[in-house]
């Protein structure tokens, strides 16, 4: 595979698989680094990846395995933080947006592992099907996980709004 095919192929998945890496390890630098592990592993491999029917499940699987050996070696704990361009400027003029806002983040960080990777997803604006692939879950236990999550956000909103 030349690097022209490889880019054509395999490039314009970077968003995506982003998104699961900061899914699963929290911290936007840890997530490129996880990224820059996963495309050189896949230019390493590219004379395999003929082969590969689905590029991107062949990619997200890859990059799932390569953010649990980062947890192992490691042993990292996801960070969440939140930035402050990822605050939308209406925010800024409700003063009680921004803590509610961070309150619940630490509560999502609080959950167990499934249902925080998946929220995290969720919210990042992953669909149920690229859960799915990420997860290795079936659709009824994704579409669970999501509603029970949100039934404790929902909960958690409430008591602290109070």
């Amino acid at each position: 595979m030349t690097a022209e095919q490889f880019k054509k192929r395999f490039i314009n998945l970077y968003p995506k698989l982003f998104a699961v890496a900061m899914a699963n390890i929290g911290n936007s630098d840890e997530a490129k680094d996880v990224m820059q592990s996963l495309y050189l592993k896949l230019w390493e491999n590219r004379c395999k990846l003929s082969d590969v029917g689905n590029d991107i499940g062949y990619c997200r699987n890859a990059l799932v395995n390569i953010c649990r050996d980062r947890w192992r070696s490691k042993s990292l704990e996801p960070e969440w933080t939140t930035e402050e361009e990822d605050i939308p400027a209406e925010c800024h003029t409700i003063f009680e947006t921004d803590d509610i806002k961070e309150k619940i983040e630490r509560f999502i960080a609080l959950l167990p592992d499934k249902q925080r990777r998946i929220m995290t997803m969720r919210m990042q604006g992953a669909t149920t099907d690229e859960i799915i692939e990420a997860t290795g879950l079936s659709v009824e236990n994704v579409r669970t996980i999501l509603s029970r999550t949100r039934q404790l956000i929902r909960e958690y909103y409430n008591r602290i709004n109070r």
